[in-house]
């Protein structure tokens, strides 16, 4: 009973913490979130934060990992092979429904470095289930896959910039198109009307 109780005092302590982080993203650079202001904010001493976490570092590291997997969980459902459109659909309805803190954590500018990190671990998980690219060598690759993750990232980040305006079906097709067929393909859609 009493390893139940703490298990359960962990569990409230670690949601504590996250709650407070994810409202010190939601209103601040990341630059100015502290240890000090964290464990006040949760209403734990500072000696409770580093039992659960090293660092900031770490309770970011904690963070983007929780949404990674949330990531996973919705790719892992469409089959590995899928084409590059429905890929790009699952990645703007999956970041589409997403919470303030996550929206922060990948468009704000002082969190960039974190939001990009996530998108390699998603990147790297997506190319472990299948690797479209695996006939080209590895720097070639590397090439193709920053355009592909780097494109989808900026253009969700752009969106979010310009207060979400376009239908989010619309900014499927249209990163879609871009991604599967370049600006060429804008431009031939754009002659057709």
């Amino acid at each position: 009973m009493q390893e139940r109780q703490m298990d359960l005092r962990v569990q409230k302590t670690r949601e504590a913490i996250k709650k407070a982080f994810k409202e010190m993203v939601c209103q601040m650079d990341a630059q100015k979130i502290t240890v000090k202001e964290l464990t006040e904010r949760a209403r734990i001493h500072r000696k409770t934060f580093y039992l659960h976490y090293t660092s900031i570092e770490a309770l970011f590291e904690d963070m983007l990992q929780e949404a990674a997997n949330l990531y996973f969980s919705e790719i892992d459902q469409i089959p590995p092979t899928m084409p590059m459109m429905e890929i790009n659909r699952v990645f703007f309805t999956y970041l589409a429904k997403q919470d303030a803190f996550t929206e922060r954590l990948i468009s704000a500018e002082s969190y960039r470095t974190f939001g990009n990190k996530l998108f390699m671990t998603a990147l790297k998980h997506n190319r472990q289930r299948f690797n479209p690219y695996a006939h080209l060598p590895e720097e070639e690759q590397n090439i193709v896959n920053t355009f592909t993750s780097q494109s989808s990232l900026d253009m969700y980040r752009q969106w979010v910039a310009d207060g979400k305006k376009i239908p989010l079906e619309r900014l499927i097709e249209l990163t879609g198109m871009l991604l599967n067929y370049g600006v060429d393909s804008i431009l031939e859609k754009t002659n057709e009307r």
